[in-house]
């Protein structure tokens, strides 16, 4: 009887590690994952932001001003 009750503990403790090993593993995923989307983030951020300086500085001063308005009347 003894025998039976450490098999069955035993059973019971290698299935309740799987388990826990799969919960832990799907929670650190997770965190791995919105990690790496903020990391992507600030890429996407600095690299908007930078174009956007290039453009305020290629368009400002780029040129006649009257020129200016006239290739942006069209945009509009």
């Amino acid at each position: 009887m003894a025998d039976l009750l450490i098999w069955l503990v035993a059973a019971l403790g290698a299935v309740g590690g799987v388990v826990l090993g799969r919960i832990w593993g799907q929670v650190e995923g997770k965190s791995a994952g919105k990690r790496e989307a903020e990391r992507d983030a600030m890429e996407d951020k600095s690299k908007r932001v930078e174009r956007g300086r290039d453009a305020v500085r290629d368009g400002r001063g780029a040129g006649d001003a009257a020129e200016r308005l006239r290739d942006n009347d069209g945009a509009w």
